[in-house]
């Protein structure tokens, strides 16, 4: 069994694989044989565990939006590789995560999805899919069972290439018309993924990290302003100056209502 890692370092992001790395050589699928394809627009010493792609820098969102198009012209190099997983930049493992908790069965037609525990007590219409009917990521008012985070997903090779050649398709699709999706790639994703088998992991594989909750997370999406910050560097995020106190309020609340629901 071989699995391929997916993983963007451009411009600023490229100072988060280091701790990305040792954080999954130590706590992602020990005892698997791991392959990582890093695409960056820098020069980095790697070990052999590494293939290294170079990648431009596109600029602001087309970084992301454009993922799809980066993984699939180098779409042969994956041949080996029997499971591929895609995980952001600002990911950071934290506790042990075997291949089973993560690896999508025929049931789950081969993929698997982030999906946040905040979503199960939102109506679906609440939900941040693309509503323009001009854009290929448009999904309608009425639709949909789950929103999916883009940070990360995966699954069989074959299936997973698949997800990326429709999703590339479609943004090209959408570039033409001079269109973008509300929430970029992740629109996309959405899309492909609405109304399809999918094996769906909870917060604790992707939880961002100021979220209190849930307690047991094995991932955590760091906090971008922080750690860019601690390195000198601006972001263009507004911080959340929220209290402690009511960010944790308010974090619990949310997360046993959807406990409670289910």
């Amino acid at each position: 069994m071989k699995v391929g890692i997916l993983y963007i370092g451009i411009g600023n992001y490229t100072l988060l694989w280091e701790d990305f790395f040792k954080s999954a050589e130590k706590y992602l699928f020990p005892n698997v044989d791991k392959q990582y394809f890093l695409f960056t627009d820098k020069e980095l010493s790697v070990s052999k565990s590494v293939s290294v792609y170079y990648q431009k820098d596109l600029g602001g969102y087309n970084n992301t939006l454009y993922r799809f198009k980066m993984f699939y012209e180098h779409k042969d190099d994956f041949d080996k590789c029997d499971y591929l997983f895609f995980f952001n930049g600002d990911t950071l493992f934290k506790r042990t995560i075997h291949l089973e908790e993560l690896k999508p069965s025929a049931e789950d037609g081969f993929l698997v999805g982030l999906v946040w525990h905040i979503y199960r007590i939102k109506d679906r219409d609440s939900f941040p899919y693309d509503r323009n009917p001009d854009s290929m990521a448009y999904i309608p008012y009425g639709q949909g069972l789950y929103y999916f985070q883009g940070g990360f997903n995966g699954g069989r090779t074959f299936e997973y290439l698949q997800l990326i050649e429709a999703c590339m398709r479609d943004v090209e699709i959408d570039s033409k018309k001079g269109v973008v999706a509300f929430v970029n790639d992740e629109s996309h994703l959405n899309k492909y993924l609405l109304n399809k088998k999918v094996k769906i992991v909870g917060t604790e594989y992707g939880k961002p990290e100021k979220w209190f909750f849930p307690v047991n997370r094995k991932v955590i999406f760091r906090d971008k302003n922080d750690f860019f910050r601690t390195k000198g560097l601006n972001y263009d995020k507004k911080p959340d100056h929220t209290s402690a106190l009511v960010a944790f309020l308010v974090d619990f609340n949310k997360y046993i209502r959807a406990v409670l629901k289910g």
